[in-house]
C-alpha cells in the first residue's frame, strides 16, 4: 500500500501559515510581553521550575509564574511601566532587578549563582520522587535513578522503571516493559521529541538512558494529554541534559557488565556545547570467567547532543544509536537483534521580533529487528519515520491555547519465512497528520482544569479522522501541593500496531504495520483518580486507582499444537488496578515502598481466536497480568559511603501448560505402520495456569575519592539477585525446559571523572 502524501502536506502547510499568522495579533498599545530565560551560572543549563515574580513599583499589579523544562517563561498582558523582577530557585541565590517595560516584547535572560551552603537542601526539596504522582504522571530525575542498584557506575532508567507499581517486566532479558496492562507496542517513547521504538536493551537492567545523560523523564502510565498521539497505553518522554556550557568534563568507567565513556564541554563558551556518551556491554566476554556461565547478550549505545543558546532562541540537535543482539534462552539457537537510529532537531524561538514563541521540531527515526541464526536471520522487520512539527500559543476564552500540528511519513517493511503462515512480506507507506490543542483553566487557586483535544489522520483514512478528547484536573484543598486530588479521563487511538507472538517469551521479534483498514483503530478509554498527601517535611503518600477499556487489541490466534504463528485476531480488554506509595526522606536517608494490584483480561470470539474451548466468547488473562506487586527502595549515605537497596516481589504471571504429546507422520512420505512420525507438543487451555511468585534483592555500596582538584574516582560494589533466588523466566514449550532468570551476579565498578 502506498499512500499519497500531497493532501495532508497541503493541510499541514496551510495550518502552519495560519498558526504563524494567528500567533501575531495586534497587541494593545499599553501592554507588554515578558519572556524570561533562566539558566545556571555554574554550567549554563536551564533551570525548570524557577519562580519568577514581577511586581509593579507603583503597586498596581503583580505577575508570577514558573519556568518550563527549557527554563523558559512567557508572561503576557503586562501593563507598561517599571517593575521589580525576582527570580528564585532552590539552592541558588535569588536574582533581583528593576525592569522598565516600554516596548511590546522584552526578553530577559537570568543566570543564577549556586548558593553553596544550600546544596544539601537541593537534594532534599527537589520536585519528583516515586510517590509524587498526578493522575498517572510521574517525573523522574537523575537523582531518582541513582538510588536504584544497577551493575555499573550509575543508575539507569530501565532499572528505575521496574521499581514502580504497575510496571511489569517478564524477565531480566528481552527488554520489554508492560505498563498498567498495556503492551510494549502500545507505549510511546521519545527522547527530546524524537520517537524511539525500543530503547530498552536485551539485558533488561539497561536502557539507552543512563543517569549521566538524563535531565528528567515524564512517565505517563495513562491519562496523557493530546500533545501525545498514537499511543493507547503509556508515554515515556525523556529530556536529555545539555553539555556543560562553561567547562570541559568527562568520565570513563568499567564493570563486569559494561564499559562507558562521557565527554562534554563548550564549543563556544556560554553559547554552544556538546555532550557525547558511549557505552558497550562486555558481559558476554567476562561471564564465563567471573560467573562460570555464558551470558550471550551484547549491546551498545551512542548518544550525542549539541546545544545552541542565543538571546532569542534555544536549539538542540540530538542523535542516538542503539544495537542489541543475543539469545534470551541459552539452549535455543534463535538469535534476536534490534537497533534504533534517531536524529532530530528542535528550536524554541522567542525573540522580541515575533509575537508568539514558536517550537519547531523535525527528525528521523528508524527501527530494525530480526530473529533466526546469527549468520542468516529468518525474519526481519523495520520502520522508517520522517517527521516535522510546530507548536505555539494563542489567547482563547480568557486563558492560553497551546496547540500544534505534526506531519510524518512512515515506511513499514518485513521479510518473513514460512513459519509466519499469514504473512510473507510487507512493504507499505503511511502518511500521518496530527492536530492537537489544550487549554488550562484555573477557576480558583485550588483548582486547575486542562482539557485537550487531538485528531489523527493516517493511511487511506485521511477523510475519517479520529477524535480524541481528554481532560486532566487537579484540586488542592489546602491551596498548595501538600494535598492534592487528581483526575484524568480520555480517549486514545493508535494507527499502527506491533505483531509479536507473545505466547513465546523466548522471543520479542516484532512486525510493525498500519492498522488493518477493514477494522477500527486500536482504541482505549482511560480513567484515573488519585490522592496524594505530604505529611510533615519527610513523608509523602499517594493512592491512585485506574481503569482502561481496550478495543481492537491485536492478539495471536491459538493453535492446539506448539508452533510459531502470527495469525492474528482482534480482542477487547479491560484493565483495573490501584497502586499505593509511601516515600520517606530525611537527611541522608531515603526510602520508598509501593504496592500495586491490577487485573488484565482479554476477550475475543472463539472462532476468531482459533481457540478449541467451549463457548462463543473466550476470556483470558494475557501473560503480563501480574496481580500483586511490591517494590521497596532504600538509600543511605554515611561518611561518604552510599548504600542502595532494592527489593521486588511479584505474583505469578499466566502461562499455558502442556496438555500432552502426540506423533504426526509426514504423509504420504512416511507410513504409519513403519514410522511413528514426528513428536509434537499439545497446548492446554490458553493461559490457564500461573508461574511461581518472583522476588529479588539488589544491593550496592558506593564511594567517591577526590584525587586532585577536578579529578575523582568513584567505586561501587554490589550484587543483583543477592540471595540467589531461582526465579523462573518462562517455560519453553518448544524445548520442554524451564528457563530461569539470572542467579546472583556480584559486580565491582570503577569510574574516573574529570570535572
Amino acid at each position: 500500500m502506498v499512500v499519497a502524501s500531497a493532501p495532508p502536506l497541503r493541510w499541514f502547510l496551510l495550518l502552519m501559515c495560519c498558526a504563524v499568522v494567528g500567533a501575531s495579533p495586534v497587541q494593545a498599545q499599553t501592554e507588554s510581553v515578558v519572556r524570561v530565560v533562566v539558566t545556571s551560572a555554574d554550567d549554563g543549563s536551564p533551570l525548570p521550575g524557577a519562580n519568577v515574580v514581577l511586581t509593579a513599583l507603583d503597586g498596581t499589579g503583580r505577575h508570577a509564574g514558573a519556568t518550563d523544562v527549557d527554563g523558559f517563561l512567557e508572561m503576557r498582558g503586562i501593563e507598561r511601566g517599571r517593575y521589580q523582577i525576582a527570580v528564585s530557585f532552590v539552592g541558588y541565590v535569588t536574582h533581583r532587578d528593576t525592569l522598565a517595560l516600554r516596548t511590546e516584547r522584552r526578553v530577559y535572560n537570568v543566570s543564577l549563582r549556586v548558593q553553596e551552603q544550600e546544596l544539601q537542601e537541593v537534594e532534599i526539596e527537589a520536585e519528583g520522587g516515586a510517590a509524587r504522582q498526578e493522575a498517572g504522571l510521574q517525573t523522574a530525575t537523575a537523582a531518582d535513578l541513582n538510588r536504584i542498584p544497577t551493575p555499573g557506575p550509575s543508575g539507569d532508567l530501565a532499572s528505575y522503571l521496574q521499581t514502580l507499581p504497575g510496571v511489569v517486566s517478564v524477565g531480566d532479558r528481552g527488554g520489554r516493559l508492560f505498563i498498567r496492562g498495556g503492551t510494549p507496542s502500545q507505549n510511546l517513547i521519545q527522547v527530546d521529541g524524537i520517537p524511539i521504538t525500543n530503547p530498552f536493551h536485551i539485558s533488561s537492567l539497561y536502557s539507552a538512558f543512563p543517569q549521566e545523560i538524563i535531565r528528567s523523564a515524564d512517565i505517563y502510565a495513562g491519562g496523557f494529554t493530546a500533545e501525545y498521539m498514537d499511543a493507547t497505553s503509556s508515554v515515556i518522554d525523556v529530556t536529555l541534559r545539555q553539555g556543560n556550557m562553561k567547562e570541559f568534563a568527562g568520565s570513563a568507567s568499567i564493570s563486569p557488565f559494561l564499559a562507558s565513556t562521557r565527554v562534554e564541554g563548550p564549543l563556544e563558551r556560554g553559547r554552544q556545547s556538546v555532550l557525547v556518551v558511549a557505552r558497550r556491554s562486555i558481559i558476554d566476554e567476562t561471564s564465563e570467567s567471573l560467573y562460570d556461565r555464558e551470558v550471550p547478550l551484547t549491546f551498545y549505545d551512542i548518544t550525542g547532543r549539541y546545544t545552541l543558546q542565543t538571546e532569542s532562541a534555544t536549539c538542540h540537535v540530538t542523535g542516538m544509536f542503539t544495537d542489541d543482539e543475543g539469545r534470551i534462552n541459552n539452549d535455543r539457537n534463535t538469535v534476536l537483534a534490534w537497533s534504533n537510529t534517531a536524529l532530530g532537531g528542535r528550536c524554541l524561538v522567542f525573540g522580541e521580533r515575533i509575537d508568539r514563541a514558536l517550537d519547531f521540531r523535525a527528525g528521523y527515526s528508524r527501527f530494525d529487528n530480526d530473529a533466526g541464526t546469527a549468520a542468516a536471520p529468518e525474519r526481519s522487520a523495520s520502520t522508517d519515520e520522517i517527521y516535522m512539527s510546530i507548536d505555539t500559543e494563542q489567547p482563547m476564552l480568557g486563558t492560553t491555547l497551546d496547540f500544534g500540528a505534526r506531519f510524518s511519513v512512515t515506511t513499514y517493511e518485513a521479510d518473513l519465512d514460512e513459519k509466519f503462515v499469514s504473512l510473507d512480506r510487507i512493504k507499505e507507506n503511511g502518511a500521518s497528520f496530527e492536530v492537537y490543542g489544550s487549554l488550562t483553566f484555573t477557576p480558583s487557586n485550588n483548582l486547575t482544569i486542562k482539557p485537550s483535544l487531538g485528531t489523527h489522520l493516517t493511511g487511506q483514512r485521511l477523510g475519517t479522522p479520529t477524535l480524541e478528547p481528554r481532560v486532566r484536573m487537579t484540586y488542592r484543598p489546602l491551596g498548595s501541593d501538600r494535598q492534592e486530588i487528581s483526575l484524568a479521563l480520555g480517549k486514545y487511538n493508535q494507527v499502527d500496531e506491533g505483531l509479536t507472538d507473545r505466547r513465546d517469551a523466548g522471543t520479542n521479534f516484532t512486525v510493525w504495520r498500519l492498522a488493518d483498514e477493514d477494522n477500527a483503530y486500536p482504541q482505549a478509554l482511560h480513567g484515573i483518580l488519585g490522592y496524594s498527601q505530604q505529611i510533615g517535611d519527610a513523608v509523602e503518600v499517594s493512592v491512585e486507582g485506574y481503569a482502561k477499556r481496550l478495543s481492537n487489541v491485536l492478539v495471536p490466534q491459538w493453535t492446539p499444537e506448539a508452533r510459531f504463528n502470527t495469525r492474528t485476531a482482534l480482542a477487547d480488554g479491560s484493565v483495573y488496578g490501584v497502586d499505593a506509595r509511601l516515600e520517606f526522606q530525611t537527611g541522608s536517608f531515603y526510602s520508598f515502598v509501593g504496592y500495586g494490584w491490577s487485573t488484565v483480561e482479554y476477550e475475543a470470539a472463539r472462532d476468531d481466536l482459533g481457540a478449541w474451548i467451549e463457548g462463543s466468547i473466550f476470556s483470558y488473562s494475557p501473560p503480563h497480568d501480574r496481580r500483586h506487586q511490591v517494590n521497596a527502595v532504600a538509600s543511605y549515605e554515611l561518611a561518604g559511603v552510599t548504600a542502595n537497596v532494592s527489593w521486588q516481589f511479584g505474583s505469578g504471571r499466566p502461562y499455558t501448560k502442556v496438555f500432552g504429546f502426540d506423533l504426526a507422520p509426514d504423509l504420504p512420505a512416511q507410513k504409519p505402520t513403519t514410522s511413528p512420525g514426528t513428536a509434537f507438543t499439545l497446548f492446554d487451555r490458553p493461559y490457564g495456569a500461573r508461574l511461581p511468585t518472583y522476588h529479588r534483592l539488589d544491593v550496592s555500596l558506593g564511594r567517591s575519592f577526590d584525587l586532585t582538584s577536578g579529578l575523582s574516582i568513584e567505586t561501587k560494589a554490589g550484587a543483583i539477585n543477592t540471595y540467589d533466588r531461582s526465579n523462573i523466566f518462562y517455560f519453553d514449550v518448544n524445548t520442554l525446559q524451564r528457563v530461569d532468570q539470572s542467579p546472583v551476579l556480584p559486580y565491582l565498578s570503577l569510574r574516573v571523572k574529570v570535572e
